[in-house]
């Protein structure tokens, strides 16, 4: 037989048991449910599913960890904002590089007599060297240019440019004249810091005469192959969109360019250029490179190669710091279809050179 008992014996066993399913429901509201709510807001985080926000006034071990997940999805929220907007701009520097490529010729034309390489490697995305080829029904315009800085505000003046000078270009018969009017309509348009230097030459065909004009540029170089020198020529002038005027600064000059004979344009990032000691290309290292490959060059694009191998073997695997452009020109004796070019600076090398400026131990650039 079973004996029962008093009702106050169970007392103590009842009042445990509260006592623990009370623990444990506690334990569940303050700890549990709150620990599970924060994981599993961590895990739609880590599978990139929508997660919301954890708002709590604890300040225990539980509160802490809802604080760390708040700030670690707001650093991420951060992050993705900053990510889209780093695409936008990308999105606008490519369409804009697009722009500035399109408008740089491809090729080197066919011009009666004469013969020309022209190549350029910008610096950034958006550069602010320009040159172009404008044919004419008895003559050719052919120029450099430069803008102050880089970037989209480089590259919107590079545009102004060129569509002024390809726009004037058939209304006048000298490069003084179409440079007067270019700077006329680019002024107003410009913000004070902002201008382009440039040389324009003016090649008459049948003539077989060579003019040029100076807007603030660096010097023209011309090698006479009689002589065997190179002689620099200041390009003179001022920059366009630096006065309003600029019909009393701006001349043009003709050259004795004899059949034979050089004519190099460049920018500055050339002669600016600089080796890892921090020494400059210079003036003077690029006379002086002409000099010495000139005599045997028998096409523009032979002399270029030399000037373009003597820069690259200088510069070693030191920073591009801004743009580099250079046109070389050579009066032809026959007026023969020469074979185009791509004006792209990484294509002009031929790969025997290539390989051996590797062979120094200098990466090409």
């Amino acid at each position: 037989m079973y004996s029962v008992l008093p009702y106050s014996e169970y007392l103590p066993y009842t009042g445990l048991l509260f006592f623990f399913l009370g623990s444990i429901w506690i334990a569940y509201i303050t700890i549990h449910k709150p620990l599970r709510k924060i994981l599993t807001e961590m895990k739609l985080l880590i599978t990139g599913k929508k997660f919301r926000r954890i708002y709590t006034d604890r300040v225990d071990e539980v509160g802490v960890l809802a604080h760390f997940f708040n700030e670690i999805t707001a650093s991420l929220e951060s992050i993705g904002k900053k990510l889209e907007e780093h695409r936008r701009i990308s999105g606008e520097l490519n369409l804009a590089k697009k722009i500035q490529s399109d408008l740089l010729p491809k090729e080197t034309p066919n011009i009666p007599y004469l013969e020309i390489t022209a190549k350029t490697k910008s610096a950034v995305e958006i550069g602010g060297d320009s040159f172009d080829f404008l044919p004419q029904e008895k003559q050719t315009y052919f120029y450099i240019g430069d803008v102050t800085g880089h970037g989209i505000p480089a590259g919107l003046v590079m545009i102004m440019v060129d569509t002024l000078v390809t726009t004037f270009a058939s209304m006048t018969d000298n490069c003084r004249d179409l440079l007067v009017n270019v700077n006329k309509f680019l002024k107003p348009r410009l913000q004070p810091n902002m201008f382009m230097t440039m040389l324009m030459a003016r090649w008459q065909h049948e003539e077989k005469k060579m003019y040029f004009s100076g807007a603030g540029h660096e010097y023209l170089l011309h090698y006479h192959t009689d002589t065997g020198t190179c002689e620099s020529i200041k390009g003179g002038g001022i920059a366009l969109g630096m006065i309003p005027d600029a019909s009393k600064l701006i001349q043009e000059t003709e050259l004795d360019f004899k059949e034979g004979d050089f004519l190099i344009l460049y920018t500055d990032g050339i002669i600016e250029g600089k080796n890892l000691n921090g020494e400059q290309f210079g003036l003077d290292r690029l006379v002086k490179t002409v000099e010495e490959n000139a005599g045997k060059a028998i096409s523009t694009k032979d002399l270029f190669s030399a000037i373009a191998k003597e820069a690259t073997i200088f510069f070693e695997d030191h920073i591009q710091e801004d743009d580099m452009s250079l046109i070389v020109a050579m009066h032809k004796k026959e007026e023969a279809t020469t074979e185009k070019e791509t004006t792209s600076w990484e294509n002009n090398l031929p790969e025997e050179e290539k390989q051996d400026i590797k062979d120094t131990g200098i990466a090409s650039k």
